[in-house]
């Protein structure tokens, strides 16, 4: 990982909590595969290496992805236990109709 990348994702994960929870996935770098037949031909072998070195390095990040995914569901569902007690205690303090989102201002 380069150390702008290492610094970037250190200060994330000490700015937010939440950020703490789902993996940073970084894809990998696509190949370039030359237009011209020329370069082609001269750098087949070096292109060959960068796809099989992308198809090493795709698997791990889709895996990530797979993980900050599951990580988002998981928090959704801590956010939604999180806002159904804020209601039920707001509605045993008496206070639903005053802090609803819907309710007239006036």
């Amino acid at each position: 990982m380069k150390p702008e990348l290492a610094a970037a994702a250190i200060l994330l994960l000490s700015v937010h909590p939440a950020f703490a929870q789902a993996p940073i996935c970084i894809p990998p770098e696509e190949p370039f595969v030359p237009a011209d037949d020329a370069a082609f031909g001269e750098y087949a072998d070096l292109v060959a290496e960068d796809f099989e070195r992308y198809f090493s390095e795709v698997r791990p990040y889709i895996a990530c992805l797979d993980a900050a995914r599951q990580d988002a569901f998981a928090r959704a569902q801590e956010i939604s236990a999180q806002h159904e007690a804020f209601w039920k205690r707001a509605d045993e303090m008496g206070l639903t109709e005053e802090v609803a989102p819907d309710a007239d201002p006036e």
